[in-house]
């Protein structure tokens, strides 16, 4: 195996290669290298979009610059990927809007090795390429995080606004229009000093474990990363993984009084129900693509700030399955959402008073043979000197206004406390 300037070396003639027989056709050339740090490596890129994805339960990164295509028509990125079976990678917005792309540099890395995929279509993508290659093996080394005291930090709702958010969903459930809904909160802090997007995730790779992490930049202004405990599927080309994670306990340096809150937890009726109107809600909605269906027993995911109710759930696909369909029926989950879908998605944009965006959308990776998404929640914009933190909360019947407030306070903890003091 190469490293990244001998890689360069033998993509640089491969490209030329490609140039000089005139080709227009779509190929990827690929070399197997050595691993390197991935983050470091898109650190030092120039190219947008980038795209990075640390997968939860297997090892495996993704990471991506430029683009030879780009889709925000899933159906349009499935036709694609039907047609030349080369992976895309990108996501949709809680919203719907799509952003999927085959980029130019895209690096797979195992537990052994790394394969280095560069994507060229026609002379002008070749030109691109060849001109990336001058500095693809450039890394930026990953700098500690410095600790400050935010000048400023501004919630988009205060408590008194959230409990009044809270009283608003627990209306509109005990009206009957809802069974539930998932309030979201966003804290902006203004800082002194600027933090960078890469050396934010690689702090919390080291702190927020059991998680995806990952990053989107569509510019070199404002990046969205994340630390997400949620999967919102997996699939092996039959074989679909999905899960509901829902219902929340604290988790603080107490070891006893964590045990407490996990044994309390399993219990609770309304955390329980939470959890379980989520696997109803993903039942229904695969319903129509599914052989069989099973439900997972009831266990417990712990995080840094928080822990949580988790059913793991495992279908078997009907023919023709696609991943666009799967997105489109699955996307956003009751999870992030509430229930009726719908009508929830149409009360909240009542409620909050900000764009959601990418925050409780998706990101991941999809190809003929096999497909991972994650839930971009326990997520942030990182703009320079200002950041903007997302946490949301289940509302169900039986909420307290206070208690919800106390856990987005806890989940947007996760993020905040990697580089603000007394966190």
């Amino acid at each position: 195996m190469s490293n990244l300037k001998q890689a360069a070396k033998r993509l640089s003639e491969q490209i030329t290669d490609y140039l000089q027989q005139k080709q227009t056709v779509l190929v990827c050339f690929q070399v197997k290298i050595n691993n390197v740090d991935l983050l470091a490596w898109l650190k030092s890129q120039t190219a947008y979009p980038q795209f990075y994805l640390n997968f939860r339960d297997k090892t495996k990164i993704l990471a991506a610059s430029g683009k030879v295509r780009a889709f925000s028509d899933l159906d349009a990125a499935q036709e694609f990927i039907e047609q030349y079976d080369y992976p895309l990678v990108g996501g949709l917005q809680f919203q719907g809007y799509g952003q999927f792309v085959l980029p130019q540099f895209l690096l797979v890395q195992s537990e052994n090795s790394t394969a280095l995929n560069c994507f060229v279509e026609g002379a002008d993508s070749a030109s691109t390429a060849l001109a990336a290659l001058k500095t693809l093996s450039n890394t930026t080394p990953l700098s500690p995080l410095p600790k400050q005291i935010p000048l400023c930090t501004e919630r988009r709702a205060d408590r008194q606004t959230w409990c009044d958010w809270v009283n608003q969903a627990l209306f509109e459930i005990r009206q009957g229009k809802l069974s539930k809904l998932v309030l979201a909160n966003e804290t902006r802090l203004h800082l002194k000093q600027s933090i960078n997007a890469y050396d934010f995730l690689a702090e919390s790779e080291k702190y927020n474990q059991g998680c995806y992490h990952f990053l989107w930049a569509e510019n070199p202004n404002s990046q969205f990363v994340g630390s997400t405990p949620e999967r919102l599927f997996v699939r092996e080309y039959n074989v679909f993984l999905t899960e509901a994670l829902a219902g929340t306990a604290p988790v603080s340096d107490d070891p006893q009084e964590n045990q407490r809150q996990a044994d309390w937890l399993l219990r609770d009726e309304k955390n329980r129900n939470e959890n379980w109107l989520v696997v109803q809600d993903i039942a229904q909605n695969l319903r129509d693509l599914t052989e069989t269906f099973e439900v997972g027993e009831l266990e417990l995911k712990p995080l840094r700030k928080v822990q949580h109710l988790l059913r793991k759930i495992r279908a078997d696909l009907a023919a023709h399955y696609q991943d666009a369909a799967l997105l489109n029926a699955i996307h956003p989950t009751a999870a992030v959402s509430g229930l009726p879908q719908q009508q929830a998605k149409m009360i909240l944009s009542k409620i909050e008073t900000f764009e959601r965006g990418w925050y409780a959308g998706t990101f991941g990776v999809m190809s003929k043979t096999d497909a991972e998404f994650c839930v971009a929640i326990r997520s942030a914009f990182i703009e320079s000197h200002r950041i903007r933190v997302f946490a949301g909360a289940g509302i169900v019947e039986g909420s307290q206004p206070l208690e919800e407030w106390q856990e987005i306070e806890r989940k947007a903890a996760g993020l905040i406390s990697l580089f603000a003091k007394n966190q």
